[in-house]
């Protein structure tokens, strides 16, 4: 893609992330995001023949925004690579939980994503989970490779399914976060 192909995709992405923090992803319409950020149908359409793929690209770009804010915080030393093991996982999975929690659109939107069957949503959050995957690993040093895997597996699932649960009104946002914490604490309790 030409740099002005990228900045348009960029922008119809930013656009579904600002209809996000309004309305859950089952309303959003392609000709709405298309007027909205006043990028033709057609063209919409040529980046995104369907409409999840423009929703887990916009998704990965969420996601990009909430790790460019923790490398800035870690850069300015507000925030780093201080505290155990432990403390510096359950901070990232906290942060992580609280940001759905602000953007319940957005929890709502990884579960769907998640059970897709589309083969470029599958890729797509197959990369944002290989880029989480090494920025939660450099914040596990000194941790065998296989914990550290399993690790990350045993909390994810669980941040899944707390997400499920929640947006599902089965449990509230509290019990949510303290199952992750908690399976955070189980996992990683050796290095607090």
């Amino acid at each position: 893609m030409t740099d002005a192909q990228r900045r348009r995709r960029r922008h119809l992405t930013d656009t579904v992330i600002e209809m996000l923090a309004e309305t859950s992803p089952d309303r959003i319409q392609m000709r709405e995001v298309s007027e909205r950020s006043g990028v033709a149908l057609g063209t919409l359409y040529r980046y995104f023949p369907a409409k999840q793929h423009l929703l887990a690209a916009s998704m990965v770009a969420w996601n990009d925004i909430l790790a460019e804010r923790l490398a800035e915080e870690r850069e300015s030393g507000r925030r780093g690579h201080t505290g155990s093991v432990l403390e510096r996982v359950l901070d990232l999975y906290t942060r992580q939980m609280k940001a759905f929690q602000r953007g319940p659109n957005f929890a709502r939107l990884e579960v769907e994503l998640q059970t897709s069957d589309d083969p470029y949503v599958r890729d797509t959050l197959d990369e944002r989970s290989a880029v989480n995957r090494t920025a939660l690993f450099g914040l596990m040093d000194g941790v065998p490779a296989e914990r550290a895997r399993l690790a990350s597996l045993s909390i994810g699932s669980t941040m899944l399914n707390s997400l499920v649960l929640w947006t599902t009104g089965r449990i509230g946002f509290p019990e949510a976060l303290r199952n992750v914490q908690d399976v955070s604490r189980l996992v990683l309790g050796d290095y607090a």
